[in-house]
């Protein structure tokens, strides 16, 4: 057990210090910004859902995850005709809920920056 504790604050550590470098935004590394305009993904809106996702200060998450969900993104913008909040839903539920108080949310961080 306390092998298991010592072996994960040493990885936190690693991923705090050699995390991905951060793009201006200050909210998205590099690699997610750039996952984000190869897929053709509005960065506002990706941007909006990262925080959603992660926090505000977004916690250390491989570029991986970043194109993953920026493709997972598209592919949910392409099937819902860009309509965006539909695919927000899409990306967050599997399926396209109306009235969710999630994907208001991910509205009103990405209309307040």
């Amino acid at each position: 057990m306390m092998k298991n504790i010592v072996f994960s604050l040493a990885l936190l550590g690693a991923l705090t210090e050699t995390g991905p470098a951060f793009a201006e935004s200050k909210s998205l590394p590099d690699c997610a910004v750039t996952s984000a305009k190869s897929h053709g993904v509005e960065l506002a809106l990706f941007r909006a859902l990262m925080i959603h996702e992660l926090g505000e200060t977004p916690l250390a998450a491989p570029c991986s995850f970043y194109e993953a969900a920026a493709a997972n993104l598209a592919t949910s913008l392409n099937s819902q005709h860009g309509d965006r909040w539909g695919a927000v839903s899409l990306f967050i539920h599997g399926r396209v809920l109306l009235d969710d108080p999630v994907v208001e949310r991910v509205r009103t961080i990405y209309e307040s920056k």
